[in-house]
């Protein structure tokens, strides 16, 4: 049973790569996530949206769930703004709705990658489809005063290529180093826009963390939009 310290959310999006972390590690971070599964709550219906968020008490929505296949989104436009804007749109309404807090799981894709480290007052330029679903819902997040935008980025607890770019910067790092990290900003109740992450390195020195034999290549053999430095000022979490 938790105990009298710990916070309890909803959290959708709770079977996705960060989902699943946050809840393996919430229990041993006084946290306590709540994940209603897609079929109970499908985030492009909004009288299920509004079902389930009135069903729990918790006062904190943290919205993880998201189209998220970047050269796939590329090719499917109408998937990406379906999940990314009208799925964030029905969360946002029923948090209004229902007077609760929203934190919203964004991206360092926001950013043009033209002129990183970003900081979080910096103005967002997105490049690719998936990029721009991100931040037009990020934009409507933040019109709500009850919201709190988390900019961030992760792989998996593995490198999932075989091979990784030389010539991209970013504060990237593995699910495992990231989730602790949104955990204490989650505790923290804070609002406003956050950058969560690790120190700047190229994509190629981050795999090479759990990948040594990867290999390297470069961005500019890539067909579709791909920042050149979306590194983050980061937040201190």
């Amino acid at each position: 049973m938790p105990n009298s310290s710990t916070k309890a959310m909803i959290l959708t999006g709770g079977s996705g790569t960060l989902g699943t972390e946050l809840r393996h590690i919430g229990k041993d971070n006084d946290c306590m996530f709540i994940s209603p599964t897609s079929s109970e709550c499908n985030i492009l219906v909004y009288r299920d949206v509004l079902r389930t968020l009135s069903k729990y008490k918790c006062d904190t929505v943290v919205h993880a769930a998201a189209a998220t296949d970047v050269s796939g989104l590329e090719d499917d436009p109408v998937k990406a703004f379906e999940v990314n804007v009208i799925g964030t749109f029905n969360i946002l309404k029923a948090c209004i709705e229902l007077d609760k807090n929203l934190v919203y799981i964004s991206t360092d894709y926001v950013f043009d990658g033209s002129s990183g480290p970003y900081n979080t007052s910096d103005a967002i330029n997105p490049l690719s489809v998936y990029a721009k679903s991100k931040a037009s819902a990020e934009l409507m997040v933040r019109a709500y005063d009850k919201s709190t935008i988390i900019r961030t980025s992760f792989f998996g607890r593995e490198f999932p290529h075989k091979a990784a770019f030389t010539d991209q910067w970013s504060s990237k790092d593995y699910v495992d180093e990231i989730a602790p990290k949104i955990i204490k900003c989650l505790k923290s109740g804070q609002r406003g826009i956050f950058h969560i992450g690790s120190p700047r390195r190229t994509i190629y020195e981050i795999a090479k963390t759990r990948s040594p034999d990867v290999d390297k290549i470069s961005r500019t053999i890539i067909n579709h939009q791909v920042p050149e430095d979306t590194s983050l000022v980061l937040s201190d979490f």
